[in-house]
């Protein structure tokens, strides 16, 4: 495996300094970004790996839009004062979360933002997947890897669920995608109902990983909450149930598209 690792403090960091960051290159294969995952996870117990996926300057803007317009950075409730010194200029408490020591402050206003919200409400949320739409995907589920923009960020975010670590890199900004409650709902439906475990996120796409293929059971229920998940009209669904069925088929790997 040629893959390259290296640590980083860049201003890259997509979840501005809340939580370590590897760089990742390099990356010729699923297996290498399997292997990538598995070792971050094994190096960092008490962690979750997140890496980013597609156009990663994008999804680092919208991310940082969307922190904003939630609130996940608010304070309001919280006891600073154990806060590390530069959290503070002149005795007066910056206001923006930048350190690792006030993830837990991101981490707390994401499980509030995300308390109630389902996998239901996901599919409510209207979102529709074009034929242009459906043939990228086919192409990216078909060749993993040219989804990826390189270098990846990769994330050490302390979370015990792999869907809770979008609290560090929260995405879907616009409001005509799946924003990041939605966005988390899927992510846990997928893991709870099909064992598919969130390792990225992108400007467009969501990212899976399977310990092993679905079994055809297994296939058949991914296809069918693809369809929900995208609003499919009767006369397209047995369509999109076949593309969906023929591109995750013996494969641990899995795209979610949530941009309209």
């Amino acid at each position: 495996m040629d893959m390259k690792f290296c640590g980083s403090t860049s201003n890259a960091n997509p979840s501005g300094g809340l939580c370590d960051e590897y760089r990742l290159s390099d990356v010729s294969s699923l297996a290498d970004l399997a292997a990538a995952y598995r070792r971050i996870a094994a190096d960092h117990p008490g962690f979750r790996p997140l890496f980013s996926l597609d156009d990663f300057p994008q999804a680092r803007y919208t991310s940082g839009h969307a922190r904003m317009s939630l609130d996940l950075d608010s304070t309001t409730g919280f006891d600073i004062t154990g806060l590390p010194a530069e959290c503070f200029k002149d005795g007066e408490y910056l206001g923006y979360l930048s350190t690792k020591a006030e993830f837990a402050i991101c981490l707390h206003n994401f499980r509030k933002l995300t308390a109630t919200v389902s996998f239901d409400d996901a599919c409510a949320h209207g979102l529709t997947l074009d034929d242009e739409g459906l043939q990228e995907w086919i192409g990216y589920q078909n060749d993993p890897v040219s989804l990826l923009d390189q270098p990846l960020s990769a994330l050490v975010v302390p979370v015990e669920h792999p869907h809770e670590a979008l609290a560090a890199f929260p995405n879907g900004y616009f409001s005509c995608d799946l924003g990041p409650a939605l966005n988390f709902a899927v992510a846990r439906h997928l893991s709870s109902a099909h064992g598919y475990e969130l390792m990225g996120v992108g400007a467009s796409y969501l990212g899976f990983l399977r310990a092993t293929p679905p079994d055809v059971q297994t296939v058949n229920a991914v296809a069918a909450d693809l369809c929900a998940l995208y609003n499919t009209d009767d006369e397209n669904r047995q369509a999109l149930a076949d593309a969906v069925t023929q591109a995750i088929s013996g494969r641990t790997h899995l795209w979610v598209r949530y941009v309209e």
